[in-house]
């Protein structure tokens, strides 16, 4: 919605003609103009939005001096601040958009209203408008893991980092947490992975054909059992020459804690292995022990890893 959208809008608020999803998304947004009165303003001042509020009330003719006051100090506010914020502010409110997230800590089971099923990794989210049915299309940030119901007419898609995955009716992951390097894993169907910033480039993945994208670099494509890729759904770490960096990374997520390596070189080591439903102190002791490391708690929270011969010295 641009500035002269959402002037329109203001009017027919004003006028009382405002249906009640258009009434709603100026009640919410006056309420952020209010409680963001001390916003840092870049390139509109009060004096000028008090002129283009002048003009509106112009065309609108207010009748009573209680109300003119009242308007002039919300709308012209309003004024303000839209060039600011109203572009993403009130897009997202008129359309509906539906936001999912699941922290760290956490893991989501989500059943959109086409029939298809979203397992939300800790630290992931996704956004999506609320007619998805006849819209599928989201946004995903982090990881998830998909089942989407067949609807030929409409393919369902998933922006990712910089790739964009088609699919009409399959099962798939998607690991998006390193922007720059996704990688997409097809459990069952077929799925088109399309790069955004060169749209020439796109393939096909049918069971069990992984795609791992580099930003930079062609699509790299390998072919093993899914079930590892998305083996998060059921509580299960697989880890397969995955640095240390990276595994810190997914302990953090699902156990919402936070990893420091005291010397950066050890986020470098890889490690291979399966832990299934364990708790995070026996993952830890079981890294320690193959990589000759010590780990100790700062807090409950907050976790440093040692090499030994830095605890020696």
């Amino acid at each position: 919605m641009n500035k002269h959208q959402l002037i329109n809008l203001l009017e027919k608020y004003a006028a009382k003609k405002a249906n009640s999803r258009e009434k709603q998304a100026v009640d919410i947004f006056f309420k952020k103009v209010q409680e963001q009165e001390d916003y840092p303003l870049a390139n509109l001042n009060q004096e000028k939005g008090n002129k283009i509020f002048q003009r509106i009330e112009d065309k609108i003719k207010l009748r009573e001096v209680t109300t003119k006051k009242y308007w002039r100090r919300v709308m012209a506010s309003a004024v303000v601040l839209v060039l600011l914020v109203s572009s993403v502010f009130l897009s997202l409110i008129l359309d509906n958009t539906v936001t999912q997230i699941a922290v760290k800590g956490e893991k989501k089971h989500i059943e959109l209203n086409d029939g298809s099923k979203i397992f939300l990794n800790s630290g992931s989210k996704i956004s999506y408008t609320e007619n998805f049915k006849e819209n599928r299309k989201l946004t995903l940030e982090g990881e998830a893991f998909f089942e989407v119901a067949p609807n030929p007419d409409k393919p369902f898609i998933i922006k990712s980092g910089h790739i964009e995955t088609k699919v009409l009716g399959t099962s798939f992951n998607i690991n998006a947490f390193n922007d720059g390097n996704e990688i997409v894993s097809v459990n069952s169907g077929i799925v088109e992975v399309v790069n955004q910033n060169n749209p020439s480039q796109r393939i096909m993945l049918t069971k069990n054909m992984q795609l791992n994208f580099k930003l930079g670099n062609d699509f790299q494509l390998s072919k093993e059992k899914s079930e590892n890729y998305n083996a998060w759904t059921k509580n299960t770490i697989v880890l397969k020459n995955t640095s240390l960096g990276e595994t810190a990374r997914i302990l953090e997520n699902w156990f919402d804690v936070n990893i420091e390596f005291k010397n950066p070189k050890v986020n470098k080591l890889v490690i291979s292995g399966k832990f299934k439903e364990e708790k995070l102190e026996t993952i830890l002791k079981s890294i320690a022990l193959i990589k000759d490391l010590k780990f100790e708690y700062k807090t409950p929270k907050h976790i440093i890893i040692r090499e030994q011969e830095d605890i020696k010295n």
